[in-house]
């Protein structure tokens, strides 16, 4: 496929921008400032859940634990559970699908807790994840006057959700878990906006300010995972490059029904 056009666009865009496409058929690959980190938003949301699945995997908790969550600790912006009164016990599956479907920030805090900073830490190592970084909670303001900074690189992203397509994380059935819940996103306006909010695409996004991300499997007759960064950006800019971007690489893979 000729990416020419693709790169004289990323190269017109305000800010940074990064960009990750891999056919997962034919193994072509093109990288845009694709090693590079960008501050996170939402998206380093798919490593912590590919984390908890391998803590349920390795017995450490199960999709039924019970994570109560106080009201001090509902945060705003994305997400159901800061509109429930009070305290409220959720189990870990429901934590992990509002954090992925939603975004929903309580929960994906929860879930750092219960895996924890260090760990998790670990964890992104032991998945290959070198620039991609873990460091504090969502709207945890004392963190981040401290410097703390959430980070992901879009050929690790990439990385990811490629071990998900192929069945190489952790097992064929966890992997499968993961890519089903990544199906049933809610936040569709990005790489599936053109390409068609119905049609068979796994992603996550994150967005924050001048922040706007999107990675996906993208499952034409060619799958290709696809993987776009950005920060300090002209957001509606760069969505519509989004979305522009997935529709024309999805025809060039043949189409999606």
């Amino acid at each position: 496929m000729n990416m020419t056009n693709i790169e004289k666009k990323l190269a017109g865009l305000k800010g940074r921008v990064g960009m990750y496409y891999k056919n997962l058929v034919t193994g072509e690959t093109f990288a845009y400032h694709a090693d590079e980190q960008y501050e996170a938003a939402s998206l380093v949301k798919l490593p912590v859940f590919m984390h908890i699945m391998r803590m349920i995997a390795d017995g450490e908790i199960t999709r039924e634990t019970k994570v109560l969550v106080k009201e001090e600790d509902k945060k705003p912006s994305c997400g159901a559970l800061q509109h429930l009164p009070g305290d409220v016990e959720v189990d870990i599956q429901s934590l992990y699908k509002l954090m992925i479907t939603i975004s929903d920030n309580t929960a994906s805090n929860m879930l750092i807790r219960v895996a924890g900073i260090p760990a998790l830490s670990e964890a992104f190592k032991e998945m290959g994840l070198e620039k991609t970084v873990i460091a504090r909670e969502f709207y945890d303001s004392k963190a981040a006057a401290e410097g703390k900074t959430n980070y992901v690189c879009p050929e690790e992203i990439g990385m990811l959700l490629e071990s998900v397509y192929n069945r190489t994380y952790i097992s064929p059935e966890i992997s499968e878990e993961i890519e089903e819940v990544l199906l049933q996103q809610q936040i569709r306006h990005k790489i599936p906006g053109y390409v068609g909010r119905k049609k068979k695409i796994a992603n996550k996004t994150g967005e924050d300010g001048n922040t706007t991300h999107d990675g996906a499997i993208v499952f034409a007759k060619e799958p290709f995972v696809l993987v776009i960064c950005s920060n300090g950006t002209d957001v509606p800019e760069t969505e519509r490059f989004i979305r522009e971007t997935a529709l024309e690489l999805a025809q060039g893979c043949g189409g999606i029904e």
